[in-house]
């Protein structure tokens, strides 16, 4: 392997890391590390979570609804609602994480970046993060960061274009932006 070979290896390496973090900013399934998902998402959008409802629990799964207040929008194929709902899978003490996600333990005052389908969505398909300002930025900003540094033929992997690229970066410095001012 040459080195520019491995330094792009490494580069894409450390993308997936970052993407993968923390539990505090969960990415909702191996495929969300794509680019192309973000990309594709026609709502996004930054929340704080009002409140959780928990609609149905089993052995393996705890079935949760958020109701999340709309901060700002930051692509919307319509009219922008003040208020967005995501179903999605969760755990706790009693009902432990499945491996390989997607699940997410919301609650009241967390706030949230979603690329989704609607303002009333499952997740997945799409990608949340979730997380105080800070950590929401700083998910952004290496999101972003990563995205300006990886090779045309990786852009393939992440199904995703030059344009494309060009429209996630400015995607992410709007939400790097309203990260930044409104604490």
């Amino acid at each position: 392997m040459n080195r520019k070979s491995f330094a792009q290896l490494a580069l894409v390496s450390v993308f997936l890391l970052i993407s993968a973090d923390n539990d505090q900013l969960t990415a909702a399934n191996m495929r969300s590390f794509i680019e192309g998902v973000r990309r594709k998402a026609p709502v996004v959008y930054v929340g704080s979570v009002r409140e959780v409802r928990q609609l149905a629990r089993t052995k393996f799964d705890i079935k949760a609804r958020a109701v999340v207040d709309v901060l700002a929008v930051m692509r919307s194929p319509a009219t922008n609602p003040r208020e967005a709902t995501i179903e999605y899978s969760s755990y706790d003490e009693k009902t432990p994480i499945l491996e390989g996600g997607p699940q997410y333990q919301l609650s009241p005052g967390v706030k949230v970046v979603a690329f989704a389908n609607s303002f009333a969505t499952t997740i997945p398909p799409g990608y949340l993060m979730q997380g105080t300002h800070d950590e929401l930025l700083k998910h952004v900003e290496s999101l972003r960061d990563a995205l300006r540094h990886i090779s045309p033929d990786q852009l393939k992997v992440h199904e995703i274009n030059e344009g494309d690229r060009r429209i996630q970066l400015a995607l992410y410095d709007k939400l790097s932006a309203y990260l930044r001012t409104s604490k």
